[in-house]
């Protein structure tokens, strides 16, 4: 797919546009508004300008896409399985999207039809991404602009209804939350876009001003769907977003939002994971292959449950931190791989780490931590590599 600035900035606003991220903005409000916004902007600056931003950079620069990137650091065996954990993580969003989607349309459309039925729900945002992947790229990057233009005029109404709600008791924010695991939450759901956001640069001509228009889409229109979502608790009291929207008096307009908000979104999940399917298979039909995609997470959304949805964002955490981790230093720092199997077992114990490091509690979450940590083992192990060679 090739992209002008203007539609890689609306392309990554749109993708952050979801009903998942402002669900995702709800769980901060134990911190309170303050703090809560405070977690959701250093969380993002950390996500998305420390991780998103080298990714998208690097897929532009070596014209390959963001698991193609791996080669280089991990060999082709390398590029194999992570093509297969980022193909399923992505499986793995496109249910969790739907499934989304398909519970705040039932509420708003048992309030204005009296009609609930999650499977014709699921079926029809289904059936939207699979006409979204069947477009000519260039028909899709011009409906794309435009639903994403009214998408982000949707969410500005939402912000305006929490606005205008009579404010609730902070005490109603009930839970616990640290300042660090908020931190994490808000950087763990921008890991989830690193093994894809380099499908979508690796065509631009100028890397860096890819890598930058794209990040800094993402950054906002997350930074503002988590913002949303800590409103609708510490303002209202309301921990369901979709019964915000059920009686937000929007009416069709907030059916809409999340029907497109979900399709411009889970899109890019199914596509990504078709391009890393193609790294196991070569078989160039990716668009036939993210229908496919789009079609299992169809049939596995109507079968999970959201109870677990924290456990797949730090699961998504522990697998991509320490696998970009090695492969942004020995690109931007070390010039040069290490041997193939050592950055495998560098990988397993970053994947070791980041849980045992969660138990710590660190003030600016695990990521930053682990992402120190196999940084610096990264550097001193090449350094001893030189030294052995050379003697």
């Amino acid at each position: 797919m090739g992209f002008t600035s203007r539609s890689q900035f609306l392309l990554w606003l749109g993708a952050a546009i979801s009903i998942a991220e402002i669900m995702t903005g709800t769980l901060l409000a134990p911190l309170g508004l303050g703090k809560g916004v405070l977690a959701i902007l250093v969380g993002h600056v950390i996500g998305c300008f420390l991780f998103l931003l080298p990714a998208a950079y690097i897929g532009a620069a070596q014209k390959q896409t963001a698991i193609q990137s791996t080669q280089a650091t991990f060999g082709a065996q390398g590029v194999w399985a992570f093509s297969l954990l980022n193909a399923l993580q992505l499986l793995g969003w496109t249910a969790v999207m739907i499934v989304n989607a398909a519970q705040a349309m039932n509420g708003v459309t048992k309030r204005l039809f009296g009609v609930q039925n999650v499977v014709i729900m699921s079926v029809i945002v289904a059936l939207l991404i699979v006409i979204w992947l069947l477009f000519d790229y260039q028909w899709l990057l011009r409906i794309n602009n435009l639903v994403v233009g009214l998408l982000f005029c949707g969410t500005l109404l939402i912000l305006v209804i929490i606005l205008r709600t009579p404010s609730v008791a902070p005490h109603l924010a009930v839970g616990t939350l640290s300042f660090g695991a908020a931190v994490e939450l808000n950087v763990t759901m921008a890991l989830s876009w690193l093994p894809v956001i380099g499908d979508y640069t690796q065509t631009k001509q100028r890397p860096l001003i890819s890598a930058l228009t794209s990040s800094l889409g993402y950054f906002m229109g997350s930074s503002f769907m988590f913002i949303l979502g800590l409103l609708v608790v510490t303002r209202t009291g309301m921990t369901d977003v979709t019964k915000l929207l059920a009686t937000s008096g929007l009416g069709l307009v907030a059916l809409l939002i999340i029907i497109f908000s979900t399709v411009t979104t889970t899109f890019m999940d199914a596509y990504s994971a078709a391009t890393s399917v193609n790294n196991l298979t070569h078989n160039r039909r990716i668009n036939f292959m993210a229908i496919i995609v789009t079609v299992l997470g169809l049939l596995i959304a109507l079968g999970i449950s959201m109870s677990r949805y924290e456990n797949f964002l730090y699961f998504i955490g522990s697998v991509f931190t320490p696998l970009y981790a090695i492969v942004f230093t020995t690109y931007f720092v070390t010039k040069r791989s290490l041997p193939k199997l050592w950055n495998l077992l560098l990988w397993l114990f970053g994947v070791w780490s980041y849980y045992q490091l969660q138990k710590i509690n660190l003030p600016l979450g695990t990521t930053v931590g682990l992402l120190l940590l196999l940084g610096l083992l990264v550097i001193v192990s090449h350094k001893i590599y030189q030294w052995r060679v050379q003697d």
